[in-house]
């Protein structure tokens, strides 16, 4: 018989409040690490808002994604085993350790596409206004970068498209696959505003490197959410962006 605590990792979470209050204690603690940046030097000359009002539509979005996960998630197969394992006074170490050398793939995968992405467009643009006020701190990088995206678009995006191609009759096994590369389209165009809004008409290729830049990290994160829950695709997301953080502290970025 399997493993009672792996058990999740195969038939999904099932509808516990007690998870739902976790993740959504745990997405609005990453909206607020958004705090820690300075939203307000990207917006348009002459228009003054405070920061915490720039934090209501990612809170929202963190909200409803998470809720929405929740309510699906049952549905296809996916979950978050690790939480549902300490929230049910398992053995949560047997669910994290077959994790840790696919995340740790996923996290050194991600940060050299970051860093060499980063690295490449800062040798072929000079970034206007803005961008260069722009400093993303680490707390928001791993706080809102590796447990609100991840909310948004794993937890929510991946799981709604999944559950929606299922409804229809598609396999779970074609229907993941073709959620994923939803749920990377639409993670790596969700970095578009910010791009367009620095750079009003930004070459091509510049737009291409971005939605690139995201897609394939993005995949990886999906393919982690799969195999062994959200919060693989967390921790591999936050993985990368420490990675790559100490790599350009050590020059190699």
């Amino acid at each position: 018989m399997a493993d009672e605590a792996l058990m999740p990792r195969r038939s999904g979470v099932a509808r516990d409040k007690r998870l739902l209050l976790t993740l959504m204690v745990m997405g609005l603690v990453a909206v607020g690490t958004l705090g820690f940046t300075r939203l307000e030097t990207v917006l348009p000359p002459g228009i003054t808002v405070p920061r915490v009002l720039l934090m209501i539509q990612p809170a929202i979005l963190v909200t409803l994604a998470t809720v929405l996960g929740w309510w699906l998630a049952p549905k296809t197969g996916l979950g978050a085993p690790l939480l549902t394992a300490m929230l049910d006074g398992r053995e949560w170490r047997k669910v994290l350790r077959p994790a840790l050398l696919p995340v740790a793939a996923v996290s050194v995968i991600s940060a050299s596409i970051l860093v060499g992405y980063s690295a490449y467009v800062e040798g072929q643009v000079t970034l206007p206004g803005p961008i260069g006020k722009l400093q993303i701190p680490a707390i928001t990088r791993l706080g809102y970068g590796g447990i609100g995206e991840e909310l948004i678009a794993r937890w929510g995006v991946l799981t709604a498209v999944l559950a929606a191609a299922m409804r229809l009759g598609v396999p779970r096994g074609t229907g993941f696959w073709s959620a994923n590369g939803v749920a990377a389209l639409l993670f790596a165009a969700g970095h578009l505003g910010l791009l367009f809004t620095l750079i009003p008409h930004p070459p091509l290729w510049l737009v291409a490197m971005v939605m690139a830049g995201n897609i394939v990290p993005a995949l990886g994160f999906g393919w982690l959410y799969r195999r062994d829950g959200i919060e693989a695709a967390m921790l591999a997301h936050a993985g990368a962006h420490l990675l790559a953080l100490l790599a350009v502290a050590a020059g190699l970025g």
